[in-house]
Formats: C-alpha cells, structure tokens, sequence
C-alpha cells in the first residue's frame, strides 16, 4: 500500500502543478485581453487560451479536490454518523461517485476521440483534443483516488477501527 500512496502522491503533486501552471496561464491571458482592450489591440487567440486553460485548470483542480476529500458534498446524514457507520458510509459514497468517474472517462475518451481534429476557432494550429483529453484524464485520476480511498477505508473496518 505504501508503494501506491507514493504514486498517488506523485500523481497528485503533477495535476497541483498542471493545474496551477493553466490558471496561470488563464489569468495572464485575461489581463492581457484586458490590457488589449484599453489599448485597442485586437488580440483574437486570447480567448481561446484562457477558455481551455480554464477549464484543464478547473478539472486538474476537481480531481486534486477528489484525492483530499475536499469536493463538493452534502454532509447532513454524513455528520451525524459515527465509528463504522461513518466508514461504511463513506464506502458507499465513494462507490456512487465511481459511477461518475468511470462515466467520465469511458464518455471522455469518447468525446476525445470524436473531437481530436476539430481545430481551435482562434488558433488553427492546435486541436481540440487537447482540450478534451482533460476529461479522460481527470476521470482516471479521480476513478484512482477514489479507489484509494475505498481501500484505505476497508483497512479501517479490517484492523477493526472504528474511526477516520
């Protein structure tokens, strides 16, 4: 197990670094769609950039939020639950969210696949499969940390713990 958290590790610190690198990259194109506009310099593949780097910077982010627990969640019933009701709990939860992360990236291959030649509006000479492999990506990650997290979860109830 200690081999796998320190490639879940490795793996999370890349989708850290990838995500801060494209909201960099969004909010230094944004300012320069700004500073365009005062100086009234038209600046057509801007746009592009800060749209897809938005969205690979968005879905690095989920899945980072996925592999610390820190996505969204409604806790009301999950709060109130204690020892291993709550670890089996979790277990469940997790389990449901897999359904999501596979969907996301059996369809993400999919839509990959379908659009990989598509060109950008703006920037011709990149495709949009490189905006969308984002999905299939983020979809393995998230699909392996939840895993993880099912995992390490068994072992509590296993060794007989009763908390997180």
């Amino acid at each position: 197990m200690d081999k796998i958290r320190k490639i879940r590790s490795t793996v999370e610190k890349i989708q850290i670094t990838l995500g801060t690198i494209f909201i960099s990259i969004f909010l230094l194109t944004i300012l320069l769609q700004i500073g365009s506009r005062v100086l009234k310099i038209a600046i057509t593949w801007s746009e592009d950039v800060a749209k897809y780097s938005f969205i690979w910077a968005v879905f690095m982010g989920a899945a980072w939020a996925v592999a610390n627990n820190q996505h969204f969640a409604f806790t009301a019933l999950g709060d109130k639950l204690k020892g291993r009701k709550k670890i089996i709990y979790n277990i469940v939860i997790y389990a449901i969210m897999l359904i999501f992360t596979f969907s996301m990236l059996r369809y993400g291959v999919n839509v990959t696949q379908k659009f990989w030649n598509y060109k950008w509006p703006n920037v011709p000479q990149f495709t949009m499969g490189y905006v969308w492999i984002s999905l299939p990506i983020t979809g393995t990650t998230m699909t392996f940390y939840l895993i993880m997290h099912i995992l390490e979860n068994i072992l509590i109830l296993k060794e007989g713990g009763h908390e997180l």
